[in-house]
C-alpha cells in the first residue's frame, strides 16, 4: 500500500501558519498540545498535536506510520462525541509531525466538582457510551478510557473523546487484543492477567470506573489485580454492590455492578449499557 494512500484529510478546514498560538493545552509523554485560532475566521479555534522527534532507531517511514496511527483511526470515523481529526503536517526532514484536531476544553477530571447531580453525571456518562458504543460498531476500540480523556467542547455543551493512541481497528484476522495498555486506574482485570482479551469489553470495565467516579467522586481501585486489596475485596464478595452507600438509585449500582464483572465472559456490552439507559432516563 502507498503511504499517501492510507491518511484521509477534511480537505474543507484550512490551516495558515500565520494563525495564532493561544495557549498550550497540556503535554505528555508523546508530545505537546497547543491551541490555535484562525487568522482568516478569528472564530475557528483548533488543537495542534506536535509529536516528539522520531527514535534513532526509526526511519521516516516507520515513524510516519507510528505518530499517525492515531490519526489514520479518528480521521476514518464521524461521531458527536468522538474527536474530530482535520489534517496532518510532516516536516521536510520527516522527523517531527503535527496533526490538528477539533479544539476541546478541560477534561472531567479537571472539571468535576462536588456536589454530585445525578442527573448531569448521568447525562454526561450517555454520551461517552453514545461514543465508545459507535466505536465499538466500527470495530475500534479505544484502550484507554479515562477522566483525562473526556474533554467538553470548547463551549461546554457536548463531551468528546480523544487520544486514540493506543486504539485498535478490529479486523478478522486481528479480533483480539494484546498487551497491558492505557491506565492502570481503569484496566480491566483480564487485561493484567490474559496475553488476549476482547479489546471491547475492556473499555466496558473503564466505563463503569468511570461512571464510579462520577457518581462517588473517587476511583474503587488503583488496579484491578488480585494483590490490590479494595479490588480483591470486591471480586470476592458475593455482593458488590457495597462499594456503593445507600444514597445512589439502585438502578445505577445494579448496572455498575454489572459493568464492573470481573469475568469478561459475564460483563455486560455496550449494547446491554444503552438499552439501560433508555429504560431509566426518563425514571431519574
Amino acid at each position: 500500500m502507498v503511504l499517501k494512500n492510507i491518511f484521509k484529510r477534511d480537505d474543507k478546514v484550512k490551516f495558515s501558519k500565520n494563525d495564532t498560538k493561544v495557549s498550550i493545552l497540556g503535554k505528555g509523554v508523546s508530545g505537546s498540545v497547543e491551541l490555535y485560532q484562525s487568522k482568516s475566521n478569528p472564530e475557528f479555534k483548533y488543537a495542534v498535536k506536535i509529536y516528539h522527534s522520531r527514535e534513532s532507531y526509526e526511519n521516516k517511514k516507520d515513524y510516519k506510520v507510528r505518530i499517525l496511527h492515531e490519526y489514520n483511526i479518528i480521521s476514518q470515523i464521524s461521531h458527536p462525541n468522538i474527536i474530530r481529526a482535520y489534517d496532518y503536517d510532516v516536516s521536510l526532514s520527516g522527523s517531527i509531525i503535527k496533526v490538528f484536531l477539533e479544539a476541546g476544553s478541560s477534561n472531567l477530571f479537571q472539571l468535576l466538582k462536588p456536589p454530585v447531580d445525578i442527573n448531569e453525571m448521568l447525562d454526561i456518562w450517555k454520551q461517552i457510551v453514545s461514543g465508545v458504543s459507535y466505536l465499538h460498531h466500527e470495530n475500534v476500540c479505544h484502550r484507554d478510557l479515562k477522566l483525562e480523556n473526556i474533554v467538553f467542547n470548547s463551549s461546554h455543551s457536548q463531551i468528546k473523546i480523544i487520544d486514540f493512541a493506543t486504539a485498535q481497528k478490529l479486523t478478522n484476522d486481528n479480533s483480539e487484543s494484546v498487551g497491558l495498555v492505557g491506565s492502570e486506574k481503569y484496566a480491566s482485570p483480564e487485561m493484567y492477567t490474559s496475553i488476549k482479551y476482547d479489546g471491547k469489553l475492556a473499555d466496558v470495565w473503564s466505563l463503569g470506573i468511570i461512571l464510579y467516579y462520577l457518581l462517588v467522586r473517587k476511583l474503587p481501585w488503583s488496579s484491578a489485580t488480585w494483590n490490590n486489596p479494595e479490588y480483591q475485596q470486591y471480586s470476592s464478595s458475593s455482593n458488590r454492590t457495597a462499594i456503593f452507600d445507600n444514597e445512589y438509585p439502585p438502578s445505577l449500582v445494579q448496572i455498575t455492578s454489572q459493568i464492573l464483572e470481573p469475568n469478561p465472559q459475564l460483563r455486560v456490552n455496550c449494547g446491554d449499557i444503552q438499552k439501560f439507559i433508555e429504560q431509566i432516563s426518563n425514571k431519574l
